[in-house]
């Protein structure tokens, strides 16, 4: 997939996917395509970001050193099931906020979750309660940043890059928050799904 452009971030979108292509290596199976156009009308007109969908594409779901899963729509749950992502997300977001561990905890979170418009969708978890979504108030899917949720420190964080961006720099030690996020060194990532299977880990 080639020409996808980042206005937001000055340069082609298809440099920060090879750039991920580089630290993930070539896959060792091809994927089931993600039938990607059903997923507009799941979604409420929304569209999946290019890269996302070529990381889906070309990877699969993928589990980064066994902790951190990036989702994939399948043919059991279909779309609809990140909007259950997001909304079991927002709920264990939502219990932080009500045990208010840190008296500079706001009373509540800065972000609402979709189906609110402009809202969260949730696109990856850890085994910690962190989250990984999308801001989708932009109405090119493209120009979506990553926003961050740490459990632990009750802490969210703005990424203004979108999903490989993101992912790239977490998998180079570049991002601020990444032990955060990330378990054992070894594997660096794992085939965990596609459309049409699940491993189970």
């Amino acid at each position: 997939m080639t020409g996808w452009m980042d206005r937001d971030m000055g340069g082609p979108m298809d440099t920060r996917a090879e750039k991920l292509r580089e630290i993930l290596g070539t896959p060792d199976r091809e994927p089931a395509q993600v039938p990607w156009e059903q997923g507009v009308d799941a979604l409420n007109g929304l569209r999946f970001p290019a890269d996302y969908r070529w990381l889906l594409d070309t990877y699969g779901a993928i589990l980064i050193r066994s902790d951190l899963i990036v989702w994939t729509p399948t043919e059991k749950h279909g779309f609809e099931r990140f909007l259950d992502y997001t909304t079991e997300a927002g709920e264990q977001v939502g219990v932080m906020y009500e045990d208010h561990r840190y008296d500079e905890t706001p009373e509540t979170p800065p972000y609402e979750m979709l189906p609110s418009p402009g809202g969260l969708l949730c696109w990856g978890a850890d085994n910690r309660g962190n989250f990984l979504f999308w801001l989708t108030a932009d109405p090119d899917a493209d120009h979506w940043p990553v926003v961050v949720w740490i459990q632990d420190l009750q802490q969210w964080d703005l990424f203004p890059g979108g999903t490989t961006a993101f992912l790239a720099t977490l998998l180079t030690g570049d991002y601020h928050l990444g032990n955060e996020l990330l378990g054992v060194p070894d594997p660096l990532w794992e085939f965990a799904a596609d459309w049409n299977t699940r491993r189970p880990y």
